[in-house]
């Protein structure tokens, strides 16, 4: 079943992804989150949104997802949940993308 949005995160991250599920859910907006089969959900998700964090910055696991979410050109929503700035593959990834931002963050 294809959902509207994918939420991709760091474990450590957990709450603060289960929040933004439950706050989107209860408005109609249908979401993903790991761990099903990831490949699929963001080739069929409207918006891939990133809970970005520090963790979520140097995680493996959230850098494949942020990339296979590039090319299979999804709307991608970086949502900033800590003061950090992404580096490495995830800037290369996120540069282009318009950020919400929870944090008072230049």
């Amino acid at each position: 079943m294809a959902r509207d949005v994918f939420l991709s995160h760091s474990s450590a991250d957990k709450a603060t992804a289960q929040a933004v599920l439950e706050g989107l859910e209860g408005h109609g907006i249908h979401c993903w989150i790991a761990p099903r089969d990831i490949v699929e959900a963001i080739k069929s998700c409207r918006a891939f949104v990133v809970i970005f964090s520090a963790s979520a910055n140097t995680s493996p696991h959230v850098r494949r997802e942020v990339e296979r979410a590039v090319s299979a050109e999804r709307t991608i929503i970086p949502f900033r949940i800590e003061a950090v700035m992404p580096t490495g593959a995830m800037e290369y990834a996120l540069a282009s993308t318009q950020w919400l931002d929870a944090t008072s963050a230049p």
